[in-house]
This record gives structure tokens, sequence and C-alpha cells, in this order.
């Protein structure tokens, strides 16, 4: 009998024990949130000073409390500590910062002034028509070297489409790049990101170009967006963006966005109008992929003094 009460009283203080150790997780989780959430609070008040675009301060102030910004604080950090590495080095004041990412176009439409909220981020360019599923190369992007005539576009799908390549070619295709400063209040599907993954083709492919080719040059900044194991969901670019633009505040940069990523429609209801996609730049159908002609990687001397030099 006493066995048996020794054994109860044990698994009395064992789930105690048990009990507490839960309690203080929570406890510790709920203290996170609360940081988090007064961080977030703080970085969205400096971020309604600085911005000047009427359209963008609108939509701060209604989705302050939303869950869109939800992970601006991890976005922030992330760029913060980027950033104050490359400030040791020896750019310009202005850059060029290339954001390699997986990305989507999911929903809805937000204004395009919302991926430059504040001054310190001067333009955002997108090279993929929208619901292309890539933006050609990472490594022409961050070097410069991509031009609009690089452009080839083809059927991503081996089986089970019936479209020729030529058909694939977009409609209307302007001859530049889609500009988020020149858009302005233009409406454009909203971005998602997500993180790049070992094996997944697209670093690896850049760094083989880079030991190749050699390096970006002078004040062009190249971003994998690589986060740890545990932090692997898509992010909005918009939330990136914000983020971006307040680490900027307290650097001596201004910057330029490239995006280099995918930019297929995922939306999970109705999918977005292609007429209006292809009014604001360009639009691709299913299954279409974009590459760059060989000819990308033929330098010219002046082209080879602005990648070194920045002249």
């Amino acid at each position: 009998m006493n066995c048996d009460i020794d054994m109860l009283i044990g698994l009395l203080e064992l789930k105690k024990a048990y009990l507490e150790k839960i309690q203080l997780i929570l406890q510790l989780q709920l203290e996170k949130y609360k940081r988090q959430s007064d961080e977030r609070k703080r970085l969205l008040k400096l971020a309604i000073k600085n911005c000047k675009n009427e359209t963008v301060l609108q939509w701060l102030r209604e989705n302050e409390e939303s869950v869109t910004f939800s992970k601006l604080v991890d976005m922030f950090h992330f760029w913060n500590k980027l950033i104050d590495e490359e400030e040791k080095k020896n750019h310009g004041d202005n850059v060029d910062i290339t954001f390699v990412a997986h990305g989507a176009i999911k929903d809805f439409m937000i204004p395009a002034g919302c991926l430059l909220p504040l001054p310190t981020i001067t333009d955002v360019v997108l090279y993929a028509p929208w619901n292309c599923a890539t933006a050609g190369d990472e490594y022409g992007i961050a070097t410069g070297r991509i031009k609009p005539q690089h452009r080839v576009f083809y059927c991503n799908k081996d089986e089970g489409c019936t479209i020729p390549d030529e058909k694939h070619q977009p409609v209307k295709l302007p001859n530049h790049w889609n500009s988020m400063k020149k858009a302005g209040e233009c409406k454009i599907p909203n971005i998602t990101v997500s993180p790049l993954r070992p094996g997944d083709g697209v670093w690896e492919g850049y760094e083989r170009h880079t030991k190749k080719h050699g390096p970006p040059g002078r004040s062009r900044i190249v971003i994998p967006f690589i986060l740890p194991e545990e932090e692997s969901e898509s992010v909005q670019f918009s939330v990136v963006m914000l983020a971006l633009s307040l680490v900027l505040l307290s650097s001596r940069f201004k910057a330029t966005v490239h995006l280099s990523t995918c930019l297929c429609d995922q939306s999970t209801g109705q999918k977005f109008d292609k007429e209006q996609l292809i009014k604001q730049y360009a639009y691709t159908i299913d299954n279409t992929s974009m590459k760059v002609s060989p000819d990308m990687l033929n330098e010219t001397w002046i082209d080879y003094l602005k990648r070194w030099f920045g002249v």
C-alpha cells in the first residue's frame, strides 16, 4: 500500500513539474509576442512619421492592427544585420540591391507605391511579367547586364501543354522593366516571397555565374532570401520593403531594389484580371518561363567600367 501511495505522490509531483514547465514556456512565448508587438507598433509609427505618400500612409494606417505586418519585426532584423555589413564595404551612397527569392502573386491588389513606402527606397524594379514563372537570370539582374532585348519566353512544361513556345510570348510586351516608381498610384497584385532552400538550384546557379564571370561590382548588393529552417513561411513583399526602408533610415544608403523572383498567379480564389495586368505592364499565359539569350554575357569595356567603378 505504501508503495502505491509513494508512486502516486511521485506521479503527482511529476505532473506538477510538467505543468510548471508548460506554464513557463507559455509565459516566455507571451512575453516574446508582447515584445514583438511593441516593436512592430514602434516600427509602424516610425514609418508613418517618415512616409510622404498619402496613398501609402492610408495603407499603413488601415493595416496597422492587421496580420499584414505580423512579420515586420523579423524582416527588420533580417535587413538590419545585412545592411550593417554592407556599409563597411566600398559602396557609394546610392546602391542597387538585388533580392533573390521564390515568389508568387496572390489574392488581392495593392497600390504600387506600397513597395516604396519611404524615400530611402528610390525604386523597385520587377523583371518577370505578371504570371511568369521566372525572372530570367539572377546574375544578369544582379550585375545590371540583363536588358529587355535578352528576354526569351518558353513553355516550362515538358508534357501536358500543347501551346508552342512562340505563343508564350506576352502580348504588347514593353521594351523596359516594370518600375514601381513609374507605376505610381496604379494597383498591382500582392506579391509574396518565400525563402530559398539548399538544393533548389537558384542560389547555386548565381554562384556558378559569379565564379565564371565575376561579381556584380561596386554599389551592387545581392541578397538571397535565406532564413533558418524553422522560418520558412512566405512573407508579403510589401512588408519586406517596408522593413528595408526603415533599416535604411539609419544607414547612409538609398536603394533601388531589383526583385528576382517568380510572379505566378497562385490566388486561392478568382485569378487576377489579365487585361488589367496587361494594362499595367504585361502578362504571360500559364506555364510560361523567361530566360535570357546567351549574348547577355557579351560585355563591352564600357559595361565593365560601369560594373566595377560605377561610372
